[in-house]
């Protein structure tokens, strides 16, 4: 079962499922972006579909399902919490022209020949919610100094990953609000970290999805990558991650630099135990 955390590497584990598995590897969603598939739902779904080998979701939660009748492995990708907030408001932003003017804040008038400057014969599907059309407002320290300033927008600049793993299971996650960002269950989301069978980052994705391959071969399973590994990706950046998240990093101003740091420590704590498990080969 692929837990499909948004911006993280999800569309492009998606495409080795297919590649290995295809007819046998499913996608769903609930109607709404704000549902979600609690452990009894994924069952029936599970149940009702027995020749399906793998599937995915934007919506399952974690803990997996437990039953008698199949063992569900969890696959699940983590990011770098600044990598991952730089990544979102490049997608949120959408395109853009050749002098950095995001195509979705072009006049009507501007936007034809536009897009033929990017070899798009339609425009794009903009994204009109509050956060999209602040991302093409501002640049990227304007976007995060809006999102850490705005209570409903906070969510996706601080501790998000976090947030995912520390409901317990059929319950919403506890938060707290501050003048830093919101903090989550952090307990709760390392125990959950810790029963997932498959944990990769994106940042090694191609290494790690190695490794689900030799995990899940012990119990009957082929997993190999496809020629091309990357899908849906808003810039394929060069350099380690440390080089990457310092491009982030320091173009901001200090004061905000060290509010978005802040603001995630919980997601870097998250980070780095995944990567600690996973440089164990911890097999729950």
């Amino acid at each position: 079962m692929h837990y499909h955390l948004y911006k993280n590497a999800g569309t492009s584990f998606d495409h080795v499922l297919r590649h290995n598995f295809g007819a046998r590897h499913e996608c769903f969603d609930g109607p709404y972006p704000f549902f979600t598939i609690d452990q009894e739902q994924l069952d029936r779904i599970i149940m009702r579909r027995p020749e399906v080998v793998a599937f995915s979701s934007h919506q399952v939660v974690l803990p997996q399902p437990s039953s008698l009748e199949y063992r569900v492995f969890a696959a699940l990708f983590l990011r770098n919490p600044f990598l991952r907030i730089a990544s979102i408001y490049r997608f949120k932003r959408g395109p853009e022209r050749g002098d950095g003017v995001p195509l979705g804040a072009l006049p009507p008038g501007e936007l034809p020949a536009a897009l033929a400057d990017c070899g798009l014969a339609e425009p794009p599907p903009f994204d009109m919610t509050s956060t999209g059309i602040a991302a093409r407002q501002h640049d990227f320290a304007g976007w995060v100094a809006h999102c850490l300033a705005t209570p409903a927008e906070t969510v996706h600049v601080s501790n998000a990953q976090t947030r995912f793993l520390a409901a317990p299971s059929r319950s919403r996650p506890l938060l707290r609000r501050s003048g830093t960002g919101i903090e989550y269950d952090l307990a709760t989301a390392l125990r959950m970290l810790a029963g997932v069978e498959l944990l990769g980052r994106a940042e090694s994705f191609e290494s790690d999805v190695a490794r689900f391959g030799t995990i899940l071969a012990d119990h009957g399973l082929a997993l190999t990558l496809p020629a091309q590994t990357r899908h849906n990706v808003t810039r394929q950046d060069a350099g380690s991650t440390d080089a990457q998240v310092t491009a982030v990093l320091d173009p901001l101003p200090q004061a905000l630099r060290d509010r978005l740091v802040r603001a995630n420590a919980q997601d870097l704590a998250l980070y780095d135990r995944a990567s600690a498990l996973i440089s164990r080969d911890h097999r729950p």
